[in-house]
């Protein structure tokens, strides 16, 4: 029925919009176009499906893989795997850097929406920003170190003071201090709910 899939269709576009708007994309457009190729018939359809976005006000609408940053394609992502978590059955969604270029409010609400995501899925998330990290239901830190001539990886569980101490050098630098430590905290607490 193609006035249901076009309603969908639109429904999804304006529940990504609604999810873009708090994480640093307020003006962007996004469109999904989809389009039958005549008698290109597949085990998957004859419909060719592109997401399109125009992340500033002025832009055109283009299709995402060609106009969007790293950060954009990942908040965008974000955006629709908050959308159809319901709908969706992937166990385990990994982010590789979704903050890429945010900071502030808008890393907040990276946090929160993978915070949520988080309740319903495994979500796995590199990151460098305090205020996504602070989410984290549990926090690894991951550092690479030469030995032997070798690069070797470790991974570490960070709880308790050693987590403060991590999210205060996120926030602070090399050192912790007794003013990044307290700000820390605060994040922390904060991200609690």
């Amino acid at each position: 029925d193609v006035p249901a899939i076009e309603g969908d269709r639109t429904m999804l576009e304006q529940a990504v919009l609604k999810e873009l708007k708090p994480l640093g994309m307020p003006n962007s457009r996004f469109s999904i176009a989809v389009e039958m190729e005549e008698g290109r018939f597949t085990r998957t359809g004859s419909d060719v499906v592109e997401f399109q976005l125009a992340a500033n006000p002025g832009e055109p609408l283009r299709a995402m893989k060609a106009v969007a940053s790293g950060g954009e394609l990942s908040r965008v992502m974000l955006a629709l795997k908050s959308v159809l978590a319901e709908a969706d059955r992937v166990p385990i969604l990994v982010f590789d850097e979704v903050d890429a270029g945010i900071g502030g409010s808008v890393a907040r609400a990276v946090g929160e929406r993978l915070s949520a995501l988080g309740r319903r899925r495994q979500v796995l998330c590199v990151t460098h920003l305090p205020q996504v990290a602070c989410f984290a239901a549990d926090h690894f830190l991951v550092a690479k170190a030469v030995e032997n001539k070798r690069s070797v990886v470790r991974v570490e569980r960070l709880e308790g003071p050693k987590r403060l101490d991590a999210i205060a050098v996120m926030l602070g630098g090399r050192e912790v201090t007794a003013a990044s430590r307290k700000h820390a905290q605060e994040l922390l607490e904060s991200s609690i709910s």
